[in-house]
């Protein structure tokens, strides 16, 4: 699978993990959490590795998606380190820098793509 078509399903399995974590209970969602954080950390590395090859217009997208994507991780490490009653809050935070991520990371894509 080429970068492109990697990046787009990386942000978006990012999203549907984020998402299915907020409808879990705290404690269900723990897994879903982790698993979410591997797949941001790895979509961060593919993208960095990427943005120096990639046009002057698009380092902008690139950028955001980065920043979306290292918040993301924060905010889920959050979550795995806090109880489960704690994390609550935290989850609708990652469910939403989740979209941030995956939206940020498409249009970045989306703009580079040949």
């Amino acid at each position: 699978m080429d970068f492109w078509n990697k990046a787009i399903d990386q942000a978006k399995q990012l999203q549907t993990l984020a998402a299915e974590a907020l409808q879990k209970t705290s404690e269900q969602a723990q897994p879903l959490v982790a698993d979410a954080v591997q797949h941001a950390q790895d979509l961060h590395k593919s993208l960095l590795e990427q943005a120096p090859h990639v046009q002057a217009a698009a380092q902008e997208h690139y950028q955001s998606a980065v920043d979306h994507a290292g918040t993301f991780i924060e905010t889920g490490k959050t979550v795995l380190a806090q109880g489960a009653q704690a994390a609550r809050p935290h989850l609708e935070a990652f469910a939403d820098h989740a979209k941030k991520v995956a939206d940020a990371a498409v249009t970045a894509v989306k703009n580079t793509k040949p």
